[in-house]
C-alpha cells in the first residue's frame, strides 16, 4: 500500500506538503497541489482517516438517525449526506427507528413513545460511539427533542423540524409553497373535489403546513372543505391503498388526490388501477418527493419536487463547518419546492363521466 512518503516522492515535494494538499491545513502552490494531486491519483493513495483520527482525538465519524429503513425519499438525502461525509474523509453511523406498519397499529393503540424511546436509545449508542456530528431525522414529540438538542454536547443539524434553541441548525423545506403549487395546479385544470392524504408529524414539522395550505386554497375557491377527503396514510403504502380504495368507493370521489410522499402515491395508483379508474382521465393524483423512480413509473408520477440530494449534501457541508467551529451562529436554512408535471395528472373528468 502506498504511503504519504510515497507520494511526496514522486511529486518531487516535501510528504509536510503532501500533508497539506490533503488536509487543506496551508495553502499551496497551484502547480505543486496539481503533481501531488497526479501522485496521489498514480499510486492509488488513500489517507488513513482511522490514523488521522487518533492523532488529532477526532473519530471522523457522524451519525445519521432517521424513522424509517424504507423511506425512499430520505434515502436520497441521506446520499447526499454520504457523499460529502466521505469527500471530507468521515464516515457515517446510519440508524433508523424503523417506523413500518407496526406503527399504525401502535398509535391506534397509544404506545407510539416506544418508538420515541426506541430513537433516544439509538442516540446515546451513537454518542457512546465517540461521534463527532448528529443529523436527526427525529421521530421524537417537540418536548422531548427540544430537551435532547438543549442538552446534547455535539454539533447537530435536524431535518425538517424547528425546534427553539441555538445549539443546532435546522434545514427544511418550503412545504407551503409546494403545496400551493400543487393546489394551483389542480385547480386551474377544474379540479374541485381534491383530497389529501397526509402523514403524522409534530407541531414543529414542516409538513404541517400542507394540510393548512389544502383548506386555504379550497376555501378561497369557494369550495366547502369536506372533512371526509382528509385521511391519514401514516406514510405506509398498505394504508395508502386501502384508504385510496375507501375514497375511490364514495359516491361522490374525488377527482383528484394529493398525497404527503410518493410512496403513498404509488399506492394509489395501484389502487386506482385495481378498481379499474383510469389516470388520469378519471382520477389526477400527486405525490410528494420526486424520487427517481417517478420518471419510469406507468403512468410517470406528478410530484412536488423537494431536492432531496442536494438539501442532504447542505447539511453536511455545515455538520463539518460546526465540527471545525463549534461557536459558529445558528443557520436556518429552507428550501423552495416545485412541481413536476408529468403523466399522473390531467383536466378534471366531466361530471357525467364520474362514477
Amino acid at each position: 500500500m502506498p504511503t504519504i512518503k510515497d507520494v511526496a516522492r514522486l511529486a518531487g515535494v516535501s510528504y509536510t506538503t503532501v500533508s497539506h494538499v490533503i488536509n487543506g491545513t496551508r495553502p499551496v502552490a497551484e502547480d505543486t497541489r496539481d503533481r501531488v494531486e497526479k501522485a496521489i491519483k498514480e499510486l492509488g493513495y488513500r489517507q488513513n482517516m482511522i490514523a488521522r483520527g487518533l492523532r488529532k482525538g477526532e473519530s471522523m465519524t457522524i451519525g445519521v438517525v432517521s424513522h424509517s429503513s424504507s423511506d425512499a425519499y430520505f434515502s436520497e438525502v441521506l446520499h447526499g449526506i454520504q457523499e460529502r461525509a466521505w469527500e471530507s474523509g468521515y464516515s457515517v453511523y446510519i440508524s433508523y427507528t424503523d417506523i413500518t406498519e407496526a406503527c399504525v397499529a401502535c398509535m391506534e393503540e397509544g404506545d407510539f413513545d416506544f418508538f420515541e424511546r426506541r430513537e433516544r436509545d439509538i442516540l446515546e449508542g451513537l454518542i457512546n460511539r465517540n461521534i463527532q456530528g448528529l443529523i436527526l431525522n427525529s421521530i421524537q414529540n417537540d418536548q422531548a427533542l427540544t430537551s435532547f438538542v438543549s442538552n446534547a454536547d455535539l454539533p447537530c443539524v435536524l431535518f425538517q423540524r424547528h425546534i427553539p434553541g441555538k445549539t443546532h441548525d435546522i434545514f427544511k423545506c418550503k412545504d407551503a409553497q409546494g403545496t400551493q403549487e400543487a393546489m394551483n395546479y389542480l385547480l386551474s385544470l377544474g379540479h374541485r373535489r381534491i383530497a389529501l392524504m397526509e402523514g403524522y408529524g409534530y407541531e414543529s414539522h414542516s409538513v404541517k403546513y400542507r394540510k393548512e395550505v389544502w383548506k386555504h386554497s379550497l376555501a378561497k375557491a369557494g369550495i366547502d372543505v369536506d372533512p371526509d377527503l382528509l385521511c391519514d396514510g401514516r406514510y405506509d403504502s398498505t394504508t395508502a391503498y386501502e384508504l385510496t380504495s375507501a375514497l375511490l368507493s364514495m359516491e361522490d370521489r374525488p377527482t383528484a388526490i394529493i398525497y404527503y410522499s410518493d410512496t403513498m402515491a404509488m399506492a394509489g395508483i395501484r389502487a386506482a388501477a385495481d378498481m379499474g379508474i383510469h389516470i388520469p382521465a378519471e382520477l389526477s393524483i400527486i405525490g410528494y418527493d420526486n424520487l427517481l423512480i417517478d420518471e419510469v413509473m406507468i403512468p410517470r408520477l406528478t410530484s412536488v419536487n423537494q431536492m432531496s440530494a442536494h438539501i442532504g449534501r447542505e447539511m453536511m457541508e455545515r455538520l463539518i463547518e460546526r465540527i471545525e467551529n463549534p461557536s459558529l451562529p445558528q443557520k436556518i436554512q429552507e428550501y423552495p419546492q416545485n412541481l413536476v408535471i408529468r403523466e399522473s395528472t390531467g383536466a378534471a373528468p366531466q361530471e357525467e363521466n364520474k362514477k
